[in-house]
């Protein structure tokens, strides 16, 4: 098992992201990338990868139907841009319903040879669609199993 730090974390220093967002709104960068340090690199080197998702604070107001999608984008900068760096994972749309704080998602990244080819920064970009969201944060990161088999620890109690 491969230890993971904040260098395969899309928050910053362990905060979780605020989904305080409006519906059609410019789709938003979380604030890490993750550098891969060379473009080409197979994030996984050949073994699956998991962009893991926590609920940490339960997403409020919205309507019902209001949805959050993440995607994982890289780009041959730190700050990879929303729309012009290189797709390779969209979730399905999140209702409002299932992000409930102490809920998990995770979903395999493509390895290299799959698809798009890995540019040398790993981002993630949140949309909101449907409805805005007035409160809700998650914590993202890549790991090398799916986050439903770990046990998810409150911030310094491991």
């Amino acid at each position: 098992m491969a230890i993971m730090d904040s260098r395969v974390q899309f928050n910053t220093d362990g905060t979780p992201f605020d989904c305080d967002l409006e519906n059609g709104a410019t789709p938003v960068a979380l604030p890490n990338s993750i550098d891969l340090g060379v473009t080409g690199r197979d994030p996984g080197q050949g073994e699956p990868v998991y962009l893991n998702i926590v609920v940490t604070e339960t997403f409020t107001d919205g309507g019902d139907a209001a949805t959050l999608s993440l995607a994982v984008r890289s780009d041959s900068v730190e700050d990879v841009h929303v729309t012009t760096s290189t797709g390779h994972l969209v979730t399905p749309p999140m209702l409002k319903a299932a992000l409930v704080a102490g809920n998990t998602f995770s979903y395999v990244l493509p390895q290299g040879s799959q698809g798009n080819t890995y540019e040398r920064y790993l981002g993630v970009i949140a949309t909101v669609a449907t409805a805005g969201f007035d409160a809700g944060q998650i914590e993202v990161w890549l790991g090398d199993d799916p986050v439903s088999n770990r046990k998810v620890y409150a911030d310094a109690t491991n």
